[in-house]
């Protein structure tokens, strides 16, 4: 089948689930891309892909699940029979239910996945003295994804009917498995630290943090992705609470040991 556009659609606090799109993608040679990021607290467009769009989908995964938040908006979008790869990016621990779910959730929007894959990106509690994944998706990850890509492009040129291509199996099991809920902390302001640039205010992607004369955060709408911290040039936001901390403690001493991208076509 000939394809008219690539678009990829990313859900991305921290980057990974954009690294990983844009990487797929760049080994599908002489097509259009656009991109759409649905990070953004604003994002609310509705949008309607053609059956000779390619959309290449990629999400987090937060404990076994695609990211609630994410999934609320993928809502918006929808497909003609259009083709997509799905792909979600988890911290190296495992991603449960999650692929299926994206899939599922693809599958309900009129979009025809025709191909899957899950990999690894640091894990947003991950920090240089305990890391988790660190630097991930790495030159590798990101090697691998742009071959996949190559892949799906042979994968495409070869498919005369889409609706008897079939859909890749992917790992996980319905009902799914319980989400991550709402936590009751929010990354901890070293005030002394703080300079006020506003950084953490324009990466968060719920509006949960805001500054007047100092910064704000509210723990009922943080998703505790970790995207201020990561992306704040002071360090001047931390991981203080201490459940919090010794997760992170147990997933630097369990989930250390290097896991491979899964693709399924």
């Amino acid at each position: 089948m000939k394809i008219q556009k690539i678009w990829t659609v990313s859900f991305s606090p921290t980057g990974t689930s954009e690294r990983v799109a844009k990487a797929i993608v760049s080994g599908i040679p002489g097509i259009p891309i656009e991109n759409i990021d649905l990070t953004s607290p604003t994002f609310s467009e509705a949008r309607k892909f053609d059956s000779n769009d390619l959309v290449v989908i990629a999400v987090p995964v937060y404990a076994g699940r695609v990211a609630a938040l994410a999934v609320k908006r993928l809502g918006g979008l929808t497909g003609s029979n259009t083709p997509a790869v799905i792909a979600v990016t988890y911290g190296n621990r495992e991603y449960e239910d999650a692929l299926l779910e994206l899939r599922d959730i693809a599958e309900s929007a009129s979009f025809k996945p025709i191909a899957a894959g899950a990999f690894i990106g640091e894990h947003s509690f991950s920090n240089s003295e305990i890391p988790i994944a660190e630097s991930r998706p790495d030159n590798e990850d990101l090697s691998i994804a742009e071959t996949f890509g190559k892949n799906i492009s042979d994968k495409l040129k070869a498919i005369e009917d889409l609706q008897a291509a079939g859909c890749p199996d992917v790992p996980g099991n319905r009902p799914y498995k319980e989400g991550m809920g709402q936590l009751p902390f929010t990354p901890h302001l070293i005030e002394s630290s703080c300079t006020l640039c506003g950084t953490c205010v324009s990466v968060c992607p719920t509006g949960s943090v805001s500054m007047d004369s100092k910064v704000e955060l509210e723990s009922s709408s943080c998703i505790f992705c970790c995207a201020c911290i990561k992306n704040c040039p002071e360090n001047a936001l931390i991981i203080d609470a201490a459940p919090l901390k010794e997760k992170r403690q147990w997933l630097h001493e369990n989930y250390s040991l290097r896991k491979a991208p899964e693709l399924y076509m």
